[in-house]
This record gives C-alpha cells, structure tokens and sequence, in this order.
C-alpha cells in the first residue's frame, strides 16, 4: 500500500531571513530572523512566540540554537520569557538617550540615529594595564571595567568595555548591575562631577575579534571588525575610557566627536 506523505508545511519566517554573512553564527543567524519578524509585523507588541520545539522545526534550527537565540533578545529586552508561560515580544524597551560615541546613522524615514539597547553582563575591578591606564593616570588607579553588550536597533550586538575610577565614581562602581541596564554610562559620570563631556579622542582600528568580543557578538572566533576607541574628558579631568567591537553590518557609523 502507497503512502503519500505530505510535503512539510513552508517556513513562515523565511520572508525574513537574511542572507548568510561569512563569519555569522548560526545562532545569530536565527536571531537576526526573529528580529526581522518581530520588526516585520509577524509578532506584535505583547505577543506570544510558538514554542521552543516548536520554532526549532519551522526554523531547521536545532532546540539547543533556538535556545540561545531567545535567551539573547530576552536579554536585550525584546523578548519576556515567563517560566510555564512562553515567551512574549516585549511591549517597549529603554534605549541609550543621545548616544555620544555609537552613532549609527538611520536610513531615509528612520530616525537620525540608531536607538541602542545596552546590556550590563559583567563588573569588575582591574590590575592589568592597558590603554586605559594611561588615560586614568590622572584619577587614581582604582580602575573598574564594565562590559556590555549594545543591540543596536535589534539589528545586530556590538561587545563594549566601558573603564573609569572607582574613587571618583562610588555610586556607579557599587551600583546593582540591573541599574545600570538600559543606562547612558557617559552621561551619568557626567552628572557625578556636574560637569558635561567637553572633549573626546576617538580612534578607529580593523582587529580580529578577542574570544570574548566574538561571543558576545555572535560571530566566530577570530572574526575582523571595527574596534572604536573613545577616550573622554570634563573639563581637565578624565572621566572614561571606551572599547567598542563592532561586527560587520550594513549600518554606518559617525565618528566626530561633535
């Protein structure tokens, strides 16, 4: 007896899928894809996304790579994940008001830049040396080093260590690290001394992403991007030192420091 198997239902995400970028894991991939939805209308505000297996067989993605994607936009704040519930689209996010130095510019119709959404994932203070020292000099060698990682726009995760000095910057340095979610960093250090950003040295260099740039930003190991370095100041004192790994996009990016 002939059996006819019917052809398996089409992926209703594919509309949104972008083309494989060299270097992008797959992970990212997926990730990307549900953001494309998420923007695309699939999902509304609020909304419910299938589950877990579910998605795994739409998608061909493994349950282990579903996982991951998920667990990343839910902590970019996109999705809400409820234990025993789902998952939702989230119904809005904080971004980073007027970013000084991660100034992606918006195409026709979109915002002048890019909204950012940062993620604290680590807080400690340091020993070793390194750029920063020279920069910090002048404020003591207490130095505290806060890495991020920035979904810019949903789009794609940028991997940011952020260094300042503890002595001068109690209340962020001891801060609980959900404060500090969502927040602008430069201009809190800012308010701390009463005193705004007058005066900003950039730098710009092509390197192969560290191991832990690369995981943070979900491209493989040994990836090349873009790695901005922003050195501030108030007045005559020095208030921070930035590290941005930027992956490859489609997106540019203005580097005055105006």
């Amino acid at each position: 007896m002939n059996i006819a198997v019917s052809p398996a239902a089409p992926d209703p995400l594919g509309i949104y899928a972008a083309p494989e970028m060299p270097g992008v894991t797959k992970y990212a991939q997926l990730r990307e894809t549900l953001i494309a939805a998420i923007r695309g209308g699939h999902w509304k505000p609020g909304s419910q996304l299938p589950p877990e297996r579910e998605l795994a067989r739409m998608t061909g993605f493994s349950l282990g790579t579903v996982q991951r994607a998920l667990r990343e936009l839910a902590e970019t704040g996109l999705l809400v994940r409820s234990q025993g519930s789902g998952t939702y689209v989230a119904e809005g996010r904080g971004a980073i008001d007027e970013p000084l130095h991660l100034r992606f510019l918006g195409r026709e119709g979109e915002p002048t830049f890019l909204p950012l959404y940062p993620k604290v994932l680590s807080r400690k203070r340091i020993d070793e040396r390194g750029p920063w020292s020279e920069w910090l000099r002048q404020t003591g060698a207490d130095i505290v080093r806060v890495n991020r990682r920035i979904s810019v726009n949903g789009e794609f995760d940028l991997f940011n260590r952020f260094y300042f000095n503890a002595e001068t910057f109690p209340g962020i340095a001891s801060a609980p690290l959900p404060t500090l979610d969502g927040a602008n960093l430069k201009q809190m250090l800012g308010n701390q001394v009463s005193m705004p950003v007058t005066d900003v040295r950039q730098r710009v260099s092509y390197v192969k992403f560290p191991e832990e740039a690369a995981s943070a930003t979900g491209v493989r190991a040994g990836t090349r991007g873009i790695l901005l370095e922003s050195a501030a100041m108030a007045g005559r004192h020095p208030l921070y030192y930035l590290e941005s790994f930027i992956p490859p996009n489609e997106r540019r990016l203005d580097v005055s420091s105006t």
